[in-house]
């Protein structure tokens, strides 16, 4: 009978304490579900605090961030967004500036030559019935080069606009590079003749070199404008052309007004005036044009201060 009894008691204990450790199991599993639903709505709140600071474009709270948590995981792809968003909004209002600033150079720049046009064009017609031959000479000769700044304007505006987008390609050939250096020489020959400025050049006969003849002549021009367009009259522009074992160097030198220290890689910056050429014609795209075409052609083009003008190199890759 003492047996039974002892047996029954070691059931009824077993089934106790089976019991109190169920339901220890589920309280305790309750309670951690619980503390852990708690910690997630308050991880989910902060981070919908966090999305809305990114919506009305306020700094994100970057102070969790490392830790092993939803929250900081989150907060960090938050942060990245917001700065790939920040990233992409300054470069778009620098395009927009960029478009502003061409528009007003554009209108700039054309406003002189329209200008001219439009009094020449009165003043000729005021002295139709008079016999001033020669004043009407200058006056024809002023107006075609108004016509010519004019002309040169837009084509260098279309230029930059299609070499920038894409849409003018260059097709590399194996081309004699003295002859495209002679043709952008013989382009500019009667506009350094007219301020009696004197080319000084030693070349080879004969340089085979992979390149766009007709956009490295354009480049070569605008490079040969720029020099005689600041040099002095009755000056001499120096051209000559060195070999390296990976680049054809071909050197510019003038003796011009120069440039200031600092503005070496400045000159090439699209629509950017020197400091010296203040008060002068021009509008800070030749060189600009010059430096997209050589880099299209993977060269390198770059300038230095001289005392007195400026000496800019065109690398060519061999």
């Amino acid at each position: 009978m003492y047996l039974e009894w002892d047996i029954e008691w070691e059931i009824s204990m077993a089934v106790a304490i089976f019991t109190v450790f169920l339901v220890g199991f589920i309280l305790g599993g309750s309670t951690v579900y619980l503390v852990e639903n708690h910690f997630r709505t308050k991880e989910m709140n902060k981070i919908y605090k966090l999305t809305e600071s990114l919506i009305n474009g306020n700094d994100l709270d970057d102070s969790d961030i490392g830790k092993e948590t939803l929250y900081s995981k989150t907060a960090n792809q938050l942060i990245r967004l917001q700065e790939m968003l920040e990233g992409r909004r300054k470069e778009a209002e620098k395009s927009q500036y960029e478009i502003q600033k061409l528009i007003s150079e554009i209108a700039h720049q054309l406003r002189t030559p329209l200008a001219n046009i439009k009094n020449y064009t009165e003043l000729l017609q005021e002295s139709l019935d008079e016999t001033q031959e020669v004043l009407n000479t200058e006056y024809m000769k002023d107006l075609r080069t108004s016509e010519e700044q004019l002309c040169f304007l837009v084509e260098s505006f279309i230029k930059t606009a299609r070499l920038e987008q894409g849409i003018i390609q260059v097709h590399m050939q194996k081309e004699n590079l003295v002859e495209t250096i002679l043709n952008a020489l013989g382009q500019i020959q009667k506009k350094a003749e007219d301020k009696g400025i004197f080319f000084q050049v030693e070349l080879p006969e004969k340089i085979i070199c992979e390149h766009d003849k007709n956009w490295m002549c354009e480049a070569f021009y605008n490079v040969f404008d720029n020099a005689v367009k600041y040099s002095k009259s009755n000056s001499t522009i120096d051209i000559t052309m060195k070999q390296t074992e990976m680049f054809y160097k071909i050197q510019i030198r003038d003796y011009g007004i120069g440039i200031k220290d600092g503005e070496e890689n400045k000159i090439f910056q699209r629509f950017y005036r020197g400091e010296q050429t203040r008060g002068q014609e021009g509008c800070g795209i030749g060189l600009y044009l010059s430096r997209e075409i050589v880099l299209l052609q993977k060269g390198m083009i770059k300038a230095k201060q001289m005392n007195p003008g400026m000496l800019i190199e065109v690398n060519l890759p061999i």
